[in-house]
């Protein structure tokens, strides 16, 4: 039997012993509100600022459930140029197959090799999806975050945020190795403004 109901749900924990215990083919929807306080426990690298927003749809196959879940939040980051906070949209999308760890029909556990603790559905039939959302949001941040693609970042010489200002510092850099040249190349040029 095919669960088209659309059930609002605020927690990342879903009970799945019903779908196991059902048919082959069996489905359950779920719209997802997690709030900013759940996400917030899911990471320390990363700043969730709203509620992610999405779907999951889970189908029982023959030894797993298939989890398709969509969705989307904002999290603060802070742009490596101009090194201002901004908001930054996420989406998520995932599909990934849960594997039960207890046989329905016996009680028995099922024994798994090498599983990813992540995506197994443990003793009490309670499907997790705070991992795969954790690692989701990690892989969509951008690993330069600007607040904009054309940031001009700081002055590297005073400091001042060239979005903002400007300033009247020479951001030409020389390499060290280089001054003896400069100032011969200076000398050379005197020498023939002012021919002695």
């Amino acid at each position: 039997m095919v669960s088209n109901k659309i059930v609002h749900l605020d927690s990342l924990q879903f009970n799945v012993a019903g779908l196991l215990t059902g048919p082959k083919g069996g489905t359950r929807s779920y719209e997802l509100y997690i709030p900013v306080s759940e996400l917030d426990q899911l990471d320390e690298d990363f700043d969730v600022i709203a509620p992610f927003q999405g779907r999951v749809r889970f189908l029982w196959t023959n030894d797993h459930i298939m989890v398709m879940l969509t969705g989307a939040t904002r999290v603060s980051l802070r742009c490596s140029r101009c090194l201002e906070p901004f908001e930054q949209p996420v989406q998520v999308h995932v599909e990934e197959a849960f594997i039960p760890t207890v046989d329905m029909a016996t009680g028995l556990p099922i024994h798994q090799d090498e599983s990813d603790a992540a995506i197994l559905i443990d003793e009490h039939h309670i499907l997790d999806l705070s991992e795969i959302i954790r690692q989701s949001i990690l892989l969509a941040l951008p690993l330069t975050p600007l607040c904009k693609p054309d940031c001009k970042g700081l002055c590297p010489i005073c400091g001042a945020d060239l979005n903002t200002e400007t300033c009247s510092c020479s951001t030409e850099e020389m390499d060290p190795r280089w001054s003896a040249l400069s100032l011969l190349l200076n000398h050379l040029d005197d020498e023939h403004d002012h021919p002695h």
